[in-house]
């Protein structure tokens, strides 16, 4: 290695990921139900987005999940949660109901 040349560190960033606090949220985020939660880890697999993790605590030794800033609203977890552990809350706070569940599992299984 010649010592008058110069060396350049070339750093690559990960990607980054879409936060709830880059804007106004458009479309419907995950909420745990801690209480319905029983840990069984359905929706920590379903979800494309790896928004979801399991986390210890007090309600059951499974732990419950715990859905991050970077949920896409795809409404799969909550299709899939067995115990309706999982619902969708829309930006303004209001929920979406099992009708919107029903459209969504159509869309996904190709059958709109």
């Amino acid at each position: 290695m010649n010592m008058d040349s110069e060396e350049t560190i070339i750093t690559i960033a990960e990607p980054s990921r879409k936060r709830r606090g880059d804007g106004p949220r458009k479309s419907a985020a995950a909420r745990v139900i801690s209480e319905l939660c029983t840990g069984c880890r359905i929706c920590v697999q379903t979800c494309p987005s790896n928004s979801i993790t399991i986390v210890e605590s007090e309600l059951n030794y499974n732990g419950i999940a715990e859905v991050d800033e970077s949920c896409t609203g795809c409404h799969i977890c909550a299709i899939d949660c067995p115990w309706d552990g999982v619902e969708m809350v829309n930006p303004d706070g209001s929920r979406k109901g099992p009708a919107e569940y029903d459209r969504q599992l159509k869309r996904l299984r190709g059958y709109q």
